[in-house]
């Protein structure tokens, strides 16, 4: 009742303004998620280790997957009906990079093991952290991609966090543990980025000369975890250190020159985004001991909605309790202070924390996020959405009410800004097809996003219609 009466609220601010101008199988157990997290991570940028080839270590070049191969996988990936079988083993990897004409994107538009070009970004591991603890879950050390700017944009830099869900107890952080979300090992030599990460002209003519550091993810926590301990699990040592891996990071760019910074953007994509969105503050404290530099968010799908799925179980929010006590997790000061005892975990929740954060934030999500439809309001039918029954559609539908009824918190902030599209996807700013392409009343993402970061206030929430109205949206979810 509370989100349907926030719901009409919202309209009714809304009403005058243009936010407004366009009008199976259920998890119900731990061991549902378990499946999911622990699931198959072959299409994982950076993993080197599931796919089969010489980790980082082992070689220093080699074969990048084939275009036949990765058309193969996807064919199988399109042809889900629907059923939690099968639903489990697909990555959020697979199911946050959709793009039109029926083909699906990695993390990356491409990468390469070969000779650098003016594309790549360069694997850098994290100096000393053995001292620290800062170490992935595994114990390797973590890491960092970077890219030089140049010309006017080398003093500019833009630091972006990898997204890939969480590990919420020993099993699912012991299967992550033998892939790239938890193992340097499994890091590649170099990758590829688009979108808002591109440096080609065409598709990010505001951002495209700047330095840039893509963080890959092997901690399982969005970088909150502060286990003192490592966990013995099936003879294995599971450490809980991405606060550590955090610190250590920014110690490691300070040294790298970011102190001379005139502009930081910290940014990232789903569980990236939700690092950022978590540490923003402190993040900015940091650099601003050293430098005045600007600083702003862009947070990808990270406004991850505290809902319960279809049968109502609690997925989200179970794992995130278990989660914030097994990696001991350290959130935004300010809000865990306002919460109740043992309610802490709440601030891992953007619509509980974002009123806490003090750095604007631009938030690019969609209204009918495909992955906590599928997975955490569990709904996999929407994989193939003209395989939903009406019961399964009208949830569908419903997602946009209560995203909408989470961000109101978001509304009230003059800091924050909001590009909420009606496409069924998750993530959308570092594909070029969607970065430069989906649009709100004739804008793109990046021209949304840009304006904003320029100062126009003017057109700070846009939020889209009713699916499926946006034709800008990707073609292969459509009704």
């Amino acid at each position: 009742m509370e989100c349907v009466l926030c719901y009409f609220g919202l309209i009714f601010c809304f009403v005058n303004s243009n936010a407004f101008s366009h009008d199976s199988s259920l998890f119900s157990s731990t061991e549902d998620f378990r499946q999911f997290a622990a699931g198959n991570f072959k299409n994982i940028l950076t993993d080197s280790c599931s796919s089969g080839r010489f980790s980082y270590y082992q070689i220093e070049k080699g074969p990048g997957r084939s275009e036949k191969a990765t058309k193969r996988y996807l064919k199988i990936v399109s042809r889900t009906t629907g059923k939690t079988e099968g639903m489990n083993s697909i990555p959020e990897h697979i199911v946050l990079n959709n793009l039109t004409n029926r083909t699906i994107s990695f993390e990356a538009a491409s990468f390469d093991d070969g000779e650098a070009t003016e594309e790549d970004y360069e694997l850098n591991l994290l100096p000393n952290t053995s001292e620290s603890g800062a170490v992935c879950l595994d114990g390797t050390p973590p890491g960092y991609y970077l890219h030089n700017g140049t010309g006017l944009g080398k003093s500019k830099w833009i630091v972006f966090f990898q997204g890939g869900a969480w590990c919420h107890d020993p099993d699912t952080c012991y299967e992550r543990s033998s892939s790239a979300l938890g193992s340097s090992a499994c890091f590649r030599r170099q990758i590829r980025l688009e979108g808002f990460l591109s440096n080609q002209v065409k598709y990010n003519p505001d951002f495209y000369n700047w330095t840039k550091v893509f963080v890959p993810y092997c901690d399982g926590a969005s970088f909150t975890g502060n286990r003192e301990k490592p966990l013995n699990v099936k003879n294995k040592l599971l450490y809980f250190r991405g606060r550590r891996i955090l610190d250590a990071l920014l110690d490691e760019l300070l040294r790298r020159g970011i102190d001379k910074a005139s502009e930081i953007i910290l940014s990232g994509r789903s569980a990236g985004a939700l690092t950022a969105i978590i540490h923003a503050d402190y993040i900015r404290t940091r650099f601003r001991r050293a430098a005045n530099a600007s600083f702003r968010v862009l947070a990808d799908a990270g406004f991850f909605v505290d809902a319960p799925s279809l049968n109502g179980t609690e997925i989200i929010r179970s794992t995130f309790q278990q989660l914030y006590t097994l990696h001991n997790s350290s959130l935004n000061q300010a809000c865990s202070g306002a919460q109740e005892l043992r309610q802490e975990w709440r601030c891992l929740f953007p619509q509980y924390s974002i009123p806490f954060v003090n750095s604007p934030i631009f938030l690019v999500n969609s209204l009918y996020d495909l992955w906590q439809i599928a997975y955490l309001s569990n709904i996999p039918c929407v994989l193939n959405v003209k395989t939903c029954n009406s019961t399964e559609k009208s949830q569908i539908m419903k997602f946009r009410e209560k995203t909408l009824c989470a961000l109101r918190s978001v509304f009230d902030s003059k800091k924050t800004a909001v590009f909420a599209d009606a496409c069924l996807v998750h993530t959308q700013c570092v594909m070029n097809a969607f970065w430069t392409r989906i649009q709100i009343q004739n804008v793109t993402i990046s021209q949304a996003f840009t304006n904003w970061y320029r100062g126009d206030e003017q057109e700070r929430f846009r939020i889209d219609c009713h699916y499926p109205c946006n034709l800008t949206c990707p073609k292969l979810y459509r009704i």
